[in-house]
């Protein structure tokens, strides 16, 4: 039996999503936002029965079997929480949380209510990363000892309002170094210290956040987010036998190339797929559901909260 999902909120990443949810032939059964009239015309886009006027209602509607929730980060732990309470799965919008105090609630309610929840990191599920972690799993590159991956955008106030604005959880690291800090860690572990440095706004935000992540191994991780200049949008994975390039922008379906230590290309990957490809983490998560799992083989809950304990290290409001 095909899974039901309930989106809580229907901002601007529920539309990219939902549309990707087409591709894959996946069940909306019900939305809820905080305008009715807001909610009736997502639902209407997308073919979706059930309406509500709340949040609550959305996750105690017995035809829902799990919720995605794309509301603002601010607001990610008590939305959580309310869809675990009601015993729903959960697939979290990234960031996560705002810091790891609120991850650790989460992880906790969820393991006590025995249902599955992950983080909405999309970028782990997409057909280059699992082709990215192949190709390192295989020994192409050796073993990986440096990452450097760029998330660097122009997002003026007047374009992205949100991000200047820290009572909805904005800022360059939070919302755009999350996904540099997935690739970091997915490629070399969980480093030993952790350094960072911040250029804030008048508003109180970070404009732009670069870290290093450091490993007794020897290995290194130099990532780096802004929201007042364009980068390159890249990443690389070198080890010692090899690096791979992930072309722009790295967190997307991409392509990627992989080089000898002599800088001899040894061979591109170069696969599209349909949508954005945000369809691939919700397949992910109904495999897992059907598998009786709480928590994703290649995404965990555990790892996640981990991850915004670092996070944390490198900014704090």
């Amino acid at each position: 039996m095909a899974l039901r999902w309930g989106y809580l909120g229907a901002g601007g990443i529920a539309d990219i999503i939902a549309t990707d949810f087409g591709h894959a032939g996946l069940k909306i059964q019900a939305v809820a936002t905080r305008d009715m009239a807001r909610t009736n015309a997502f639902a209407d886009k997308f073919n979706i029965p059930n309406r509500h006027p709340d949040y609550a209602a959305l996750v105690a509607d017995p035809e829902v079997d799990v919720i995605y929730i794309s509301t603002v980060q601010t607001l990610h732990r008590d939305h959580a929480l309310l869809a675990i309470e009601a015993g729903k799965h959960v697939l979290l919008e990234k960031p996560f949380t705002m810091n790891a105090a609120d991850a650790h609630e989460i992880y906790a309610a969820a393991k006590r209510k025995n249902v599955f929840v992950m983080e909405a990191m999309w970028t782990r599920f997409l057909p280059t990363m699992t082709a990215v972690f192949a190709a390192i799993n295989a020994g192409e590159i050796g073993t990986p000892h440096f990452v450097y991956a760029d998330h660097s955008q122009y997002l003026p106030i007047e374009r992205a309002p949100r991000l200047w604005n820290r009572e909805q959880g904005g800022g360059a690291h939070y919302d755009l170094g999350i996904y540099p800090m997935h690739m970091a860690i997915r490629a070399l572990g969980f480093p030993d210290s952790v350094s960072g440095k911040s250029i804030m706004t008048d508003t109180g935000v970070d404009s732009a956040t670069a870290a290093v992540l450091q490993y007794n191994n020897g290995s290194l991780a130099l990532i780096n987010s802004c929201m007042t200049m364009a980068g390159t949008l890249t990443a690389a994975i070198h080890g010692d036998k090899g690096r791979i390039e992930i072309d722009g922008w790295f967190f997307e379906q991409t392509t990627f190339s992989i080089f000898d230590n002599k800088h001899q290309l040894v061979r591109t990957y170069e696969e599209k797929i349909a949508g954005r490809g945000m369809q691939y983490q919700a397949i992910h998560v109904e495999e897992c559901i059907a598998k009786g799992l709480t928590e994703s083989p290649i995404l965990s809950l555990a790892e996640t909260v981990k991850i915004m304990e670092v996070m944390e290290q490198v900014h704090v409001f």
